[in-house]
């Protein structure tokens, strides 16, 4: 309880000092004025425009001079800070400290933010001059030293855009970084990504924020900018749970966060404890994430830097596991022309075993090197007795039609597909050998297999690893290509590391029992996976 309430004491004060923060701000440090030209139905007309010391490289404008221009009559509210003016029939809705601008149902992002300053929307030019300029009955341009300037302004969300909150509870988030979009018609059954969780994590050279969402948002919806000691992250058409949302902090640059949830977005703000040296955003579609890596000024210790790349090297892929299926007692599956599964496994891995120690550092274990039989359950304890960090079991496929072939990878899963169902009871049939095979009495049930995978937390990677795989092998070996899939393969079960089994060809299929039992076929498909495993090594080490 003690704890609960410094949390919560320390959530009050951090919002304390934020909006104490916020409420500070009155100059946004303009420098002096000076004018630029813009070409408004064929003449150039003087447009007063100012620059702000953060901002060198571009001017602003005042948004009651530039509607007063184009003959437009704003509308400001300095409760919310918009402003609202009309260009024949578009509604433009401009918001203070925020890059996004709405043209009636319809959003854009300019590159820079606008400003605020004694009452005054500042915009800046051309960026917006150039996104209006199509609603603009006329003509209208930007010009300098009387060229005419040309920017792509990059869209946001387009179509109808749904309020995040009410008009009433609007009113209540603090002004100054009430940044939302103004409000538009509500739309029915929409479903908004959700902030799920914050995890900030402290690196060699910075800092890491990964912000978990419900469903993916394309970076064109997200903001990112800083100032004066505060991150801000705007989430368009977001939402946030401040009271409950997860939230782990382990970096000591970021001193508080405080999320909150603003009329048309999830705004997040991290409270910064040195100076910011750069920052990078990146969205992650397939796995749900926001990642935005901060670089520091702050000098770290050579302490903790040794720290942290001894933890760093705890993650790297150094010790990949080789399974060549079956094996002593257990041929696996028997070809048309009289080939064992436990032989083409075996030699496939050795190959890649020498590709592997050839061409890298990395260490291999193989769960048997001669022909020898090996339990379903000793393979991942070998696994994971080693370390392994990749778990790779390298089988030969089967099917009553001889007419079936092709490779397949398989990641543990409810099996979908009768196929997949076939191979996987084949492959498990293995346990007739084995001498306590009553204790896989639970593994044949399919709720024990969805348990599994829950318990495992490297599904998407090796979800990642199959395709990469599948992919690799594909382009070196002469064999159809039957996708990756998912079954209930009890040798995957308890790997506590990205695992997969690969299906490198159909062994009753008597042109594919040729090709297995080919020197050349073997090493194309060791190469193949050494490829897949390489290519997923780079993609997954440049995250840690």
């Amino acid at each position: 309880m003690k704890n609960s309430n410094l949390h919560c004491q320390s959530r009050y004060f951090g919002l304390t000092v934020f909006f104490l923060f916020l409420l500070s701000i009155q100059f946004p440090a303009f420098a002096q004025s000076q004018k630029t030209a813009i070409l408004l139905n064929g003449v150039y007309q003087d447009l007063p425009t100012v620059q702000l010391k953060h901002s060198k490289d571009f001017e602003f404008v005042g948004i009651k001079q530039f509607a007063k221009i184009l003959n437009a009559y704003p509308i400001i509210s300095q409760k919310t800070r918009k402003a609202i003016f009309h260009l024949g029939d578009t509604e433009v809705k401009v918001t203070a400290l925020n890059p996004f601008v709405m043209l009636n149902n319809v959003v854009f992002q300019m590159p820079v933010q606008t400003a605020y300053d004694a009452g005054e929307i500042y915009v800046p030019v051309p960026f917006f001059i150039d996104l209006i300029a199509p609603a603009f009955p006329g003509q209208l341009a930007s010009v300098k030293n009387r060229k005419y300037i040309s920017n792509n302004v990059m869209p946001a969300p387009t179509g109808p855009v749904l309020n995040i909150l009410d008009e009433t509870v609007a009113s209540k988030v603090n002004p100054v970084e009430n940044n939302g979009t103004p409000e538009e018609a509500s739309v029915e059954n929409i479903v908004l990504p959700e902030v799920t969780g914050i995890f900030i994590d402290e690196k060699a050279n910075g800092t890491l924020i990964r912000i978990k969402t419900s469903l993916a948002v394309p970076e064109s919806h997200i903001n990112l900018r800083s100032t004066r000691g505060w991150l801000y992250i705007d989430i368009f058409g977001s939402t946030v749970d401040t009271i409950n949302v997860n939230m782990k902090n382990n970096s000591r640059f970021i001193d508080d966060v405080v999320p909150l949830q603003l009329p048309q977005m999830a705004q997040l703000s991290f409270l910064l404890s040195g100076s910011l040296d750069s920052k990078k955003l990146f969205s992650n579609a397939k796995s749900q994430e926001i990642l935005v890596s901060l670089t520091t000024r702050k000098q770290i210790s050579s302490d903790i830097i040794k720290t942290l790349e001894d933890e760093r090297k705890k993650w790297l892929i150094d010790t990949i596991i080789l399974d060549p299926g079956h094996g002593g007692r257990d041929p696996g599956a028997i070809g048309p022309r009289g080939t064992y599964e436990k032989n083409v496994t075996l030699a496939i891995a050795r190959h890649l075993k020498s590709i592997i120690e050839e061409e890298t550092d990395m260490r291999v274990v193989m769960t048997r090197q001669n022909d020898r039989f090996v339990s379903l359950k000793e393979r991942t304890k070998i696994a994971n007795r080693e370390q392994g960090k990749l778990f790779i079991s390298i089988h030969a496929n089967s099917n009553r039609s001889k007419k079936v072939q092709g490779l397949t990878t398989y990641l543990l899963g409810a099996a979908r597909t009768e196929e997949a169902i076939e191979s996987a009871r084949r492959e498990n049939a293995v346990i007739r050998f084995e001498s306590d095979s009553a204790s896989y009495a639970d593994f044949n049930t399919e709720n024990y297999i969805l348990a599994s995978m829950a318990q495992n937390s490297y599904q998407q990677e090796s979800e990642e690893l199959a395709g990469l795989m599948q992919e690799k092998i594909s382009v070196r070996a002469p064999v159809k290509n039957r996708g990756v899939k998912q079954a209930g393969y009890y040798v995957l079960i308890g790997a506590s590391m990205p695992n997969v089994l690969i299906e490198t060809g159909f062994i009753s299929n008597r042109n594919e029992e040729k090709l297995l039992n080919s020197y050349r076929f073997q090493k194309k498909v060791a190469r193949g996976i050494f490829e897949g495993i390489k290519k997923f090594k780079i993609k997954y080490e440049r995250g840690i």
